[in-house]
């Protein structure tokens, strides 16, 4: 299994088995994965996270960000977690 580690005090840096990965799109992923990590012992509702994310943004933008932050780590975590 890859170990995925994260580093947010300081410069913002994330490896996977020690391999530096790049690719976040926004401060707002980077916030997103961060805090998954840390709260990742339990489920998270949408209207949650994109109540803490995106409180000033409509609920159908909101969800639209979300959706594109989420599809974003995807991409860059998941792809790489999954080859390892």
């Amino acid at each position: 299994m890859a170990h995925l580690s994260i580093r947010a005090l300081g410069p913002f840096q994330v490896c996977i088995d020690n391999i530096s990965v790049a690719g976040f799109d926004s401060d707002k992923v980077r916030t997103l994965l961060v805090y998954l990590a840390l709260e990742g012992d339990r489920p998270h509702t949408r209207e949650k996270l994109v109540g803490l994310l995106w409180p000033d943004y409509t609920e159908k933008s909101a969800r639209t960000n979300l959706r594109s932050a989420l599809a974003n780590l995807r991409q860059v975590i998941s792809d790489r977690m999954t080859a390892s």
